[in-house]
């Protein structure tokens, strides 16, 4: 008898820690639930842009036009800092993370860098390099093309796949037709059109052979080379980079949800199912309203004659042919309130939810008409 109640203690002992251990797991999930939840939080589109820190090298300070660029910022609701970057005349971007730790009660702020850098670059040192390399390029190696992605100081830097470099040139056309037309006196431009000014090397680059530069440097180093012609354009630019990425991860989270459409709440158009099953009647008649051409009647007229898929699937057995089970709902009445006349669901919508609900081809095409 003391051996019996020694292993009763024990068995009971047991179900106290293991109540306790699931207890605990259940706070943990719950808080860890909390804390997931107060970090998404941050990451809203109408908070996102609050947590977002735009950096800018004081060296685009020297450029005319970049006042442009900083009252664009100052509309923005993100911070920003003038101060030198890793890559001369660049933007980069920081994001604020809130962080719980173990051992304390609030949350910490901490500092990201976005793996983004965008450089602003005058067209003249575009040209001048492009044409640098173009021209040292070594005829008789296995590699006819130059290296054009030393165009950009990027090929030291971190792996492209990992970060996203991009260039902007600002006043290109501009550039290039001002340094045209002023090698000669107007006169003589005007009855020149076929003669070939005599340009500098940079100067003399065409659009052809900047063309192949970008098609290189998209191909070969996965940068991405914008031309604009303003300060005011790259504000813009500037400004719309800011708010993808401030929006970044929150969209991400979004992809990651499974069934995101299937929402709860009436401002999803969702039906939240009880454990006793009220709700399944209306989420059984917001199915067939997802048919093209299917109105609350309509939907309301099938759903009373079946009321459930498995009803409706029943109903398909029973019948001896496949003509008959897809025209099984064709007859049933439409009653609405304002309607004196007579109205059937028809056989193109009868036609149409049979091959929903018995089809194993996911590429079938239901509606004829689209």
């Amino acid at each position: 008898m003391a051996q019996i109640k020694t292993e009763e203690k024990q068995k009971s002992l047991h179900k106290k820690e293991e109540k306790m251990r699931i207890k605990q797991q259940i706070a943990a999930e719950k808080q860890r639930q909390k804390e997931a939840a107060s970090a998404l939080k941050f990451l809203r589109p109408d908070q996102c842009m609050k947590q977002m820190i735009v950096c800018v090298d004081s060296g685009l300070l020297e450029h005319l036009g970049s006042d442009i660029l900083l009252q664009v910022l100052d509309s923005l609701d993100c911070k920003y800092y003038i101060e030198s970057q890793r890559i001369p005349h660049s933007i980069t971007w920081k994001r604020k993370i809130f962080s719980r730790t173990p051992n304390s009660d609030g949350c910490q702020e901490e500092t990201a860098v976005e793996k983004e850098v965008l450089l602003v670059m005058q067209p003249s040192y575009f040209l001048r390099r492009l044409s640098s390399l173009v021209q040292n390029a070594n005829p008789d190696s296995q590699q006819s093309a130059p290296d054009l992605t030393h165009l950009c100081p990027f090929h030291n830097l971190e792996d492209p796949s990992i970060v996203s470099y991009s260039v902007v040139v600002i006043g290109l056309d501009t550039y290039q037709w001002y340094n045209q037309n002023r090698q000669l006196p107007q006169e003589l431009i005007t009855g020149l059109e076929n003669a070939t000014l005599q340009l500098g090397p940079e100067q003399s680059m065409t659009r052809h052979q900047i063309e192949e530069a970008l098609v290189v440097l998209q191909l070969r180093g996965n940068i991405h080379v914008l031309f604009q012609e303003t300060w005011q354009e790259l504000a813009q630019h500037v400004s719309a980079v800011t708010r993808a990425v401030a929006q970044r991860p929150y969209k991400k989270h979004q992809e990651k949800q499974l069934f995101s459409f299937c929402a709860k709440g009436k401002w999803a158009s969702g039906v939240h199912i009880s454990k006793g099953g009220k709700g399944l009647q209306e989420t059984w008649l917001k199915q067939i309203q997802q048919f093209n051409r299917v109105s609350p009647a309509m939907a309301a007229a099938i759903a009373q004659a079946f009321p459930s898929p498995s009803l409706l699937l029943q109903a398909y057995q029973e019948c001896n042919t496949d003509a008959d089970r897809q025209l099984l709902l064709s007859n049933l009445q439409i009653r609405t309130e304002d309607s004196k006349t007579e109205r059937r669901i028809g056989p193109d919508l009868s036609r149409r939810v049979y091959l929903f609900m018995v089809s194993t081809n996911p590429e079938l095409v239901l509606d004829l008409s689209c």
